[in-house]
């Protein structure tokens, strides 16, 4: 993966996790940056719904998937999916975005994750991620470009 300029990082402008012109601009990043390998033993296909976003009246349905090896994130639904993650918006965040194992680990026992499917997956998804620390320059990116 590409080195990051803080200069660059700087200039990004900020749009609402997961709304289009998010996805558009991980998906610039994603291509501006090199494909990475996420690093997670098996592939994980996750379909999420996410209520109360503040750009739509309803809920989100979004996917993301390692089947290649590379994060994949985009709107709609995938096929038979290892599991299925219904959350609110400020959640999705912090699990997906700022990566915050202990708000993540409160989510889940305050009953605002539900999750139908593998568990295991989304725990291997959430390992890897954390594993990647906080100098990975994808992670990074993604923090400048949420606001």
């Amino acid at each position: 993966m590409a080195e990051l300029d803080p200069g660059w990082l700087d200039s990004l402008k900020r749009y609402e996790f997961l709304s289009s012109e998010w996805l558009e601009e991980f998906h610039s990043i994603s291509a501006r940056l090199g494909a990475d390998r996420i690093g997670i033993e098996g592939a994980v296909r996750l379909n999420q719904i996410v209520s109360g976003c503040p750009f739509q009246a309803e809920p989100l349905k979004a996917y993301l998937s390692t089947a290649n090896g590379y994060l994949e994130i985009g709107i709609g639904e995938l096929e038979d999916p290892d599991l299925t993650v219904s959350l609110d918006y400020d959640t999705a965040k912090v699990m997906f975005v700022d990566l915050d194992p202990q708000r993540a680990i409160e989510a889940f026992l305050g009953g605002k994750v539900l999750v139908t499917g593998d568990m295991t997956k989304l725990l291997g998804l959430a390992q890897a991620l954390a594993a990647r620390g906080p100098a990975d320059p994808l992670g990074k990116a993604l923090k400048a470009i949420t606001s």
